[in-house]
C-alpha cells in the first residue's frame, strides 16, 4: 500500500511502474552517487504546503531514491510522461481536488 505520507509530505498522486509499459526514454538523467538510475518502482507527487509539488522516484518500500521539485501537479506528471511514458490516466489520486484538468 502506497503510504499518505513520504519524507512528512502529503502523497497527492501515485502510480506503479510497469515494466511492460513504462521504459525510461533517458530524455531525463537522475544520479545517486555518482551513479545513473533507471529503474524505480514507482512515482509519487508530493507536497509539503500545496505551493510546489515533487515527484519522487521511489523503491518497493516508497522510500525516495531521487527526486524533481515542480509548480504544479500537471508540470510533474508532465515529467513522469516524458521520462516513462506514464499517460495521466494511470496515475491514482489521493488528494482528487488537485487533479489537473483535461486539456484538449
Amino acid at each position: 500500500m502506497v503510504p499518505t505520507q513520504i519524507d512528512e509530505a502529503d502523497v497527492v498522486a501515485y502510480v506503479i511502474l510497469q515494466p511492460n509499459c513504462h521504459q525510461d526514454s533517458g530524455r531525463l538523467q537522475l544520479f545517486a552517487n555518482g551513479v545513473l538510475q533507471t529503474s524505480f518502482y514507482g512515482l509519487v507527487i508530493a507536497t509539503y504546503d500545496l505551493s510546489r509539488f515533487y515527484l519522487f522516484f521511489c523503491n518497493a518500500d516508497w522510500e525516495t531514491e531521487n527526486d524533481t521539485l515542480h509548480d504544479s501537479v500537471a508540470e510533474a506528471m508532465e515529467t513522469a510522461e516524458q521520462k516513462f511514458g506514464v499517460t495521466r490516466s494511470q496515475w491514482s489520486f489521493y488528494i482528487d481536488e488537485l487533479r489537473p484538468a483535461c486539456t484538449l
